[in-house]
């Protein structure tokens, strides 16, 4: 999915395809999705999405291909 962005996205949690949540999307840098990814949020859909490097961020950037839809409320993603 290649979306454009906004600042009306920052706030909406992101989940992945079976609805547990990442994060919540934190900033908006060049039309990019950044996350802040949540406590809770599964090892190996971090790993799918290339975020659980040897480098412990707390923010990083979605790229476009792991989206799959966006609601009011929500950016789900296709892992």
């Amino acid at each position: 999915m290649v979306a454009q962005f906004t600042d009306k996205h920052v706030g909406k949690r992101v989940v992945d395809q079976n609805g547990v949540e990442v994060g919540t999307v934190n900033d908006i840098r060049n039309g990019d999705l950044h996350v802040e990814v949540g406590p809770d949020a599964d090892p190996e859909t971090l790993s799918e999405l290339q975020w659980d490097g040897t480098v412990n961020q707390q923010v990083h950037h979605l790229r476009d291909r792991y989206v799959s839809d966006i609601t009011d409320a929500t950016v789900r993603l296709n892992v």
